[in-house]
């Protein structure tokens, strides 16, 4: 049975909230009169996250950028499996979109979350745990005020069903280079991960 790197971080219950969407900043939290938490916002995230094993050598990518270095970007959660990626990349031909573009409408990524303008392809390099779903509805503030950003999930449709893995533990202090390894990273155009992006 394999010893996964990540087995304290997975463990914790606030790493499948954090997939569901759960916003666990209680400044967002909805309370009583007196302050006491009664629930935490939730947007985004994974419907019904699973737990999913990632093996020694498996590829995996992320997008995200706003001036972060590659390493930065991969110390964030949110990935995509290679089967995954291959199915964005199609996508985004048959459409003639940019590839920050099919990841933003698969993914559900909205601008206010992220500029997509740095794509970062990584080697697992020991047994990890992840959480794998779906993603979900999104419901987000809009950056420059005005109604709230909503992208809902197209899940029914097969082309536009698309699996995510959250890794829960890769911003700890020393795990990213225990976890995974960078391969490469491809700056991406940060405008052409938003043409056509529309504000319903």
């Amino acid at each position: 049975m394999p010893s996964f790197v990540n087995q304290r971080a997975f463990d914790d219950p606030n790493s499948r909230r954090r997939a569901l969407g759960t916003d666990l900043n209680p400044r967002n939290a909805i309370v009583d009169a007196r302050g006491n938490v009664l629930a935490y916002a939730q947007t985004g995230g994974m419907i019904a996250p699973l737990r999913w094993a990632l093996a020694p050598g498996a590829k995996i990518y992320r997008f995200g950028g706003a001036g972060r270095t590659p390493l930065q970007v991969a110390a964030g959660a949110w990935w995509v499996e290679r089967g995954e990626f291959e199915k964005l990349l199609g996508f985004a031909q048959a459409h003639g979109l940019a590839v920050g573009m099919a990841a933003r409408l698969l993914c559900l990524v909205p601008p206010e979350w992220s500029d997509m303008s740095l794509l970062v392809r990584a080697r697992v390099a020991r047994d990890l745990l992840a959480w794998r779903g779906l993603a979900n509805s999104v419901v987000t503030p809009a950056r420059a005020g005005g109604p709230m950003v909503r992208l809902p999930h197209q899940n029914e449709i097969a082309a536009r069903r698309l699996a995510q893995i959250f890794i829960p533990g890769l911003d700890e202090p020393g795990a990213l280079g225990a976890a995974i390894q960078v391969e490469n990273d491809y700056p991406l155009d940060a405008a052409e991960s938003r043409r056509g992006f529309i504000y319903l």
